[in-house]
């Protein structure tokens, strides 16, 4: 459950169309992480990537929240994300931020243009942020037998 916004890569490139800074801003500055717990929330901040259009190039949602132990109404600007199991990779990343976020999504992008990585899955992929220090970046990938969409 968290703050949510849909956005491309591309308009992320440019200060200008980017909306994950302004998200993550209105995040912190309005405490919902905190505000978040009051109402159940569990566990470090989490990022979740979903409802992808396509791929790497297509729109997709991003949703900044926390854990939430059942599902319940929301009201905006609340929204849920419910993330099915699946098969993913994680890549671990530190520094400060958000410049260790960008170059962990960057060694990601170059991981998965590698003929021999499993393909991604464009289905939720998660950014855990489970102390200052670091970041983990979950990427869903498809099981081998699994048909490409």
């Amino acid at each position: 459950m968290g703050l949510a916004t849909r956005t491309t890569n591309s308009a992320e490139s440019s200060p200008s169309t980017a909306k994950i800074p302004l998200l993550w801003g209105r995040f912190t500055n309005e405490h919902w992480s905190e505000r978040l717990e009051e109402i159940g929330a569990f566990g470090p901040t989490i990022a979740v990537y979903s409802a992808y259009e396509s791929d790497v190039s297509g729109s997709y949602q991003l949703l900044v929240g926390r854990q939430m132990r059942d599902s319940r109404p929301v009201s905006p600007p609340l929204q849920i994300v419910a993330a099915a199991q699946g098969a993913y990779l994680a890549f671990r990343c530190s520094g400060p931020l958000p410049q260790a976020v960008i170059d962990g999504w960057r060694d990601v992008w170059a991981y998965f243009a590698r003929g021999d990585a499993p393909a991604r899955a464009y289905t939720f992929d998660f950014e855990v942020y489970p102390d200052r220090g670091s970041v983990e970046i979950w990427v869903a990938v498809r099981d081998r037998q699994q048909p490409a969409d």
